[in-house]
């Protein structure tokens, strides 16, 4: 049977419609999915912590950034202020870590309040403020030249997070405990809460 060239066309015009359409069916399945939001929240944080990651990744915290990310299903920073002392990617590549203990690791590096630098310097030298892990205390020290210490950890690049909730500090060093972070006579919440919140005045 041949074929004249107005059967072959009639054959493509009622063709092509349909081709076309497979296509763009192919073409959909085949597109990379939509990433999932890093944190997602639903409560007001939500826009504080995608600020808060922004700024870190722009001054190059990725690996702190990436326990964040692998934490997406937690909530231990929910619904309230909080300060995170940021260990560069070197210290945090060499911590200590499981997948268990991620959490811990960022408990350890985070106050439960909202603390700016120009908060920090106002405490007095050796004030005791809260880590966000119960029982434990971090202390802040002035060392002169040598900039503003918590505990161990020195701040060398302070206020990255510039939002009202999260503030965030980069730090020297992955932050250990002493003896002085487990004090005999425990502050009242009421004595650290009127501590932390004079040095904004």
């Amino acid at each position: 049977m041949i074929l004249t060239s107005a059967t072959m066309r009639s054959i493509f015009l009622t063709i092509s419609p349909l081709f076309f359409f497979l296509l763009t069916i192919l073409a959909s399945t085949v597109t990379e999915p939509r990433p999932t939001p890093i944190l997602i929240r639903h409560d007001n944080q939500s826009s504080d912590l995608v600020s808060a990651i922004s700024d870190m990744r722009r001054e190059s915290y990725y690996g702190f950034v990436t326990l964040l990310h692998i934490l997406n299903d937690t909530d231990f920073f929910r619904s309230q202020e909080i300060t995170f002392l940021m260990p560069n990617d070197e210290d945090i590549s060499q911590a200590d870590m499981t997948r268990e203990s991620l959490e811990t690791f960022i408990l350890r590096h985070a106050i439960p309040a909202w603390l700016m630098i120009n908060h920090m310097v106002r405490f007095p030298n050796k004030t005791l403020v809260p880590c966000s892990i119960p029982d434990r205390m971090f202390t802040i020290t002035k060392s002169g030249g040598s900039g503003l210490f918590v505990n161990n950890a020195r701040i060398v690049s302070p206020n990255i997070c510039q939002n009202s909730r999260i503030s965030c500090h980069g730090i020297s060093n992955v932050i250990t405990f002493n003896e002085d972070s487990f004090p005999k006579g425990r502050l009242s919440p009421k004595m650290l809460s009127s501590r932390i919140n004079s040095s904004r005045h």
